[in-house]
């Protein structure tokens, strides 16, 4: 006998602030969690979905309803006291496999924390348990740890009494490796509308890894921690999926979407020859946007309405020291090319470096309204454990690496310090560059024009006004003010 009846979870609470994108102007589905159960679906009789920052029934109603024989949970972004209450609160009597990224990385921890677990999934879980429902066992299967203990598997109606937790652990040396085919999902498993502003979003996913050395970063790196070499979907796939969808904005969620640029314009054609309508937002480097403006604008004419763009600084000797791999020559023509579009751009930048003044912090505001940039987002830089960067950091007088984000501070600028700074970039960017010029800007893009101006009016002026109207936004909102500028008295120009 094998399992028939799966139940897969994200567990993590509406709460959470790091699960509200855009201070809640968007929610990502659990795109992971998604590909798990598209492969899992064809081999059971019955497959649910739950995400718990969504689901309005209790979740004991859900389990009693479905009648789950096997339950999955995403581990992805850590452990909190709402997430251990759940996992402990499952049934006893069905067969609890725990995965995701969390899982993967912090195996002893997942171990410790739940000996009611029956099965740990490391690394990519799809075919994982894909296989496990196809054997009714997990003994051989690539990915598995389990327990050896009674009643665990193969299912049965109910397990005889409570099985002995804690049982002597198998650990399977063997893992598998990603395939960017299962990328593909299936949208008839998802329960919920994922918004983005008010408006119905979704996301997807066209490639993994990303070929570029960035000091700061570890999106090159895969589930195990290593380097993952860029590997993409054909176009043809990801124009398919993107049909699918009745979303009015999509979200692609690639480390490095336009890394090979050939790939970027046949999926524009695609999509421009089968008039697949909708506004699409990714992240996207300086190089891209440099090196051809015609792509760009193809771009914009098959949908794409704002891009996400690591600038990060201005200062050719912090863009080295990051290894950027640009210069503030290339991203001025980046942003030339964009000139002459309605495509949204949204720059990332990265203030308190070892070496940067106030002054040079504040500068980011000048150069990122010079540039055109719609919005911004300087953050504090961090620096990862074991990393050369984090060794380059250390190394300057008088900086340290601090908290569980890891902020680089010094003597000079601690984490409030920069906090204040981030205020007051972002106060001097709105004075030059106000909200109404990228509002203007987005009305008049192409694909606006097709799917209905007024649509895309409505929802960002409903989306502000629910902004303001959340008494928790207000309360935040002021709580940050009087944090950051309450020590100073006023945000300095």
């Amino acid at each position: 006998m094998t399992w028939k009846r799966a139940l897969l979870i994200y567990p993590y609470s509406p709460a959470k602030k790091s699960e509200q994108l855009y201070g809640g102007l968007a929610i990502i589905n659990p795109i992971g969690l998604e590909v798990v159960a598209a492969r899992l679906k064809p081999a059971v009789e019955a497959l649910m979905l739950v995400d718990m920052r969504l689901e309005n029934e209790p979740l004991e109603a859900v389990i009693r309803r479905f009648r789950p024989d096997l339950i999955g949970v995403s581990l992805n972004w850590g452990r909190d006291a709402y997430v251990d209450a759940l996992i402990h609160g499952l049934p006893k009597d069905v067969t609890l496999v725990i995965g995701g990224l969390y899982a993967t990385r912090e195996a002893e921890d997942v171990l410790g924390e739940f000996p009611e677990m029956d099965i740990l999934a490391l690394g990519y879980g799809e075919d994982s348990l894909r296989e496990l429902v196809e054997r009714g066992s997990p003994e051989g299967v690539a990915g598995l740890w389990f327990r050896r203990q009674s009643g665990a598997y193969p299912p049965g109606p109910a397990r005889d009494g409570l099985p002995t937790m804690g049982g002597p652990l198998a650990r399977n040396p063997l893992r598998q490796t990603v395939d960017v085919s299962h990328f593909h999902l299936d949208r008839s498993v998802r329960r919920y509308d994922y918004p983005w502003l008010t408006l119905k979003g979704d996301n997807i996913i066209t490639s993994v890894g990303c070929p570029m050395v960035c000091a700061f970063c570890k999106w090159r790196e895969n589930i195990f921690g290593e380097v993952q070499p860029w590997a993409a979907r054909e176009p043809e796939d990801v124009v398919a999926e993107l049909a699918e969808t009745d979303a009015a904005v999509v979200h692609i969620v690639d480390a490095n979407f336009a890394h090979d640029l050939k790939r970027v314009e046949r999926i524009c054609d695609l999509i421009i020859e089968r008039d697949v309508r909708h506004l699409y937002a990714c992240e996207i480097r300086v190089n891209a946007l440099a090196k051809d403006a015609r792509l760009v604008r193809k771009m914009e004419q098959a949908g794409f309405f704002m891009f996400m763009v690591g600038v990060e600084s201005y200062q050719p000797r912090l863009l080295k020291a990051m290894r950027k791999g640009f210069t503030v020559r290339m991203c001025r023509q980046a942003f030339r090319n964009l000139a002459h579009t309605s495509i949204l751009t949204l720059g990332n930048f990265l203030i308190g470096n070892p070496g940067e003044t106030e002054a040079e912090m504040l500068g980011v505001a000048d150069f990122a309204a010079g540039l055109g940039l719609d919005f911004i987002s300087p953050n504090k830089i961090y620096a990862y454990e074991n990393t050369d960067f984090e060794q380059w950091v250390l190394a300057q007088p008088g900086y340290r690496v601090e908290g569980r984000r890891r902020y680089v501070v010094s003597d000079r600028f601690g984490v409030e310090d920069l906090r204040r700074i981030q205020a007051r970039i972002m106060l001097r960017f709105l004075r030059k560059h106000p909200p109404w010029i990228p509002y203007r800007k987005a009305l008049a893009h192409p694909m606006v024009l097709k799917l209905g101006r007024e649509r895309l009016r409505r929802a960002m002026l409903h989306s502000l006004w629910n902004h303001v109207a959340d008494p928790n936004f207000r309360r935040r909102a002021l709580r940050k003010l009087a944090k950051r500028f309450g020590r100073t008295g006023k945000a300095a120009s």
